[in-house]
C-alpha cells in the first residue's frame, strides 16, 4: 500500500515500461474519465530549450503581483518534488499530492502512465481544486506529443530553440522547431523569443493559423550602457521603461520580453498593469539558474546542459569575473553533447572537478574523462568519487577571491542544493 508521497514516487517509477514515452493517448483517456480536458481556466504553456523555467518564473511573479491565483508545473524538480507544482508560488503539500495521486490511479483502471504524465494529471487535478485564475504549465519535452500539450492553450511560449534531446526530438533545429511548434493552437497567440528561430516556427503558425508574434520583429528589446539597471521594451506601439529582472544573464531580457508579449497578447482575458510587470520581473526567482548560493569563495550555480546554455553560462562569467580562481564541479549525461559544452566553457575554468552520475545516462569516471581530456587545454582535471566529498573537497581548496561553478545537469545542481543545504541545518557530515 502506497503511504507516503515517496512510496508513490517509487511506485510510479516502475509503474510503465519505459521513463520516457512521448504521446497522449494514455494521458488523454485518464484526462477524460477525471473530466480533466476542459479546466474552467486558462492555460499558459511553455516550451524551448532553454529558457523555459524562468520564463515560468516571470509568467507567475507577474501574474500575482497583479493578484491571480496562479498554477505552475514545472519539471524537473531540484531538492523536493512539491517544486513541481505550485499555488501562488508557494509547492503544493505532500497530502495534496497525495490525493490527487490516489484519484488518479483510481480513474486510470489499466492504462499505464509515465511518471511524468501522473505528475502532469496531479497538477491540473490540484489547479482545478484550489479555484486558480490561470495556470502555466512548462513543456518538459519537445512540444507536440509531451503530456503537457495535452490542454488547449490560451498562450503558447517557445523560449528558445537549440539542439537538445535528439534521440526524440531530431538533430537539427528546423526539425526541433517543428516538435516545439506543436503547442500552437488554431487563433491562438504563440510568441518566440529566440532572436533566430528556425524557419519551421513561422511555417508551422502559418499553417495551422496561431498569431505568431517574434523578437525582434514585434516586439523589441532596448538597452542603453549609461542605465544598465534598465531597459525598455517596445511593441504594440508602445515603449515601457523597466527595471532588468531580478534572475542573472543578460538572456534573461529575452525571456522578459517574450513573457510581457504574451501577456499583453491576453490583455483581454488576463490585464496586467505595468505596476504589476515591474514588480514581477523584480520578485522573480528560479531554482539553479545562475543561482549564487554563497560568496567568498562565490558557489554559482547554473542547470546548463547544451551548448546553448553553456554560452550564456560563459557569457556571465566574463561579464561578472572574479579576480581568484574559477573551479568547475561538472557532470554529464550521456545523450548530451559533453564536447561542445565544456569547449565553450573551457575559456571560463581553471580546473575540472568532475563526477559521475548514477543511473543508466549517467556518465563514469571515465567517460568524463575521456570526453574532457581533449577540451580543456591546460586546466587542470581532477576526479572524484560522489558529490559529498567534491563539494569537501573544493570548500577545503577555494579562498575568498575564488568562484565554483556547479553546472551540466539538473541532477548535478540539485545534488549540490541538497548537500549546501543539509550542510546549513546541521544535518550532515560536515556540520560540526
Amino acid at each position: 500500500m502506497k503511504r507516503t508521497l515517496s512510496d508513490w514516487l517509487s511506485w510510479q517509477e516502475t509503474l510503465h515500461l519505459t521513463e520516457i514515452d512521448l504521446g497522449l493517448e494514455r494521458i488523454g483517456k485518464v484526462a477524460h474519465k477525471l473530466k480533466l480536458l476542459k479546466p474552467d481556466f486558462p492555460i499558459i504553456t511553455v516550451a524551448g530549450t532553454n529558457g523555459k523555467g524562468s520564463s515560468v518564473a516571470l509568467l507567475e511573479a507577474i501574474l500575482i503581483a497583479q493578484g491571480y491565483n496562479v498554477g505552475s508545473y514545472t519539471s524537473p524538480h531540484l531538492i523536493d518534488y512539491n517544486e513541481r507544482i505550485k499555488i501562488n508560488a508557494q509547492n503544493a503539500n505532500e497530502q495534496q499530492i497525495i490525493d490527487a495521486f490516489e484519484v488518479i490511479d483510481k480513474a486510470r483502471g489499466n492504462i499505464s502512465l509515465t511518471y511524468f504524465e501522473f505528475s502532469t494529471l496531479a497538477a491540473i487535478l490540484c489547479f482545478s481544486q484550489q479555484n486558480i485564475d490561470v495556470a502555466i504549465l512548462e513543456v518538459g519535452l519537445g512540444g507536440r506529443l509531451d503530456a503537457a500539450n495535452l490542454w488547449d492553450t490560451s498562450l503558447a511560449i517557445i523560449s528558445s530553440i537549440d539542439i537538445d534531446h535528439e534521440n526524440w526530438l531530431g538533430n537539427d533545429r528546423e526539425t526541433i522547431g517543428i516538435e516545439k511548434s506543436g503547442i500552437m493552437r488554431k487563433d491562438t497567440p504563440v510568441i518566440c523569443g529566440d532572436p533566430h528561430p528556425p524557419k519551421s516556427i513561422a511555417k508551422q503558425a502559418g499553417k495551422i493559423g496561431a498569431k505568431l508574434y517574434q523578437l525582434d520583429k514585434d516586439f523589441f528589446i532596448e538597452t542603453d550602457d549609461a542605465t544598465p539597471n534598465r531597459w525598455k521594451w517596445v511593441g504594440q506601439n508602445k515603449t515601457i521603461n523597466l527595471p532588468k529582472p531580478n534572475l542573472k544573464g543578460r538572456f534573461q531580457l529575452n525571456n522578459a520580453a517574450t513573457v510581457i508579449a504574451g501577456l499583453y497578447s491576453l490583455k483581454e482575458k488576463l490585464p496586467v498593469d505595468t505596476d504589476a510587470i515591474k514588480q514581477g520581473l523584480l520578485s522573480a526567482k528560479a531554482t539553479g539558474r545562475l543561482q549564487i548560493i554563497s560568496q567568498q569563495p562565490e558557489w554559482l550555480l547554473d542547470v546548463a546542459h547544451n551548448p546553448q546554455a553553456a554560452k550564456a553560462l560563459a557569457a556571465y562569467l566574463a561579464n561578472n569575473p572574479v579576480s581568484g580562481k574559477t573551479y568547475a564541479l561538472f557532470s554529464m549525461l550521456k545523450d548530451k553533447d559533453i564536447k561542445q559544452v565544456v569547449s565553450i566553457m573551457s575559456p571560463a575554468i581553471d580546473e575540472w572537478h568532475i563526477v559521475p552520475l548514477g543511473g543508466t545516462r549517467g556518465m563514469t569516471i571515465n567517460e568524463l574523462n575521456q570526453a574532457l581530456s581533449d577540451q580543456i587545454g591546460e586546466a587542470e582535471l581532477i576526479p572524484h568519487n560522489d558529490f559529498k566529498s567534491t563539494y569537501q573537497s573544493l570548500k577545503n581548496i577555494s579562498n575568498f577571491k575564488d568562484r565554483v561553478v556547479v553546472f551540466g545537469s539538473f541532477l548535478v545542481v540539485s545534488e549540490i542544493l541538497q548537500i549546501s543545504e543539509a550542510e546549513k541545518t546541521g544535518l550532515n557530515e560536515f556540520s560540526s
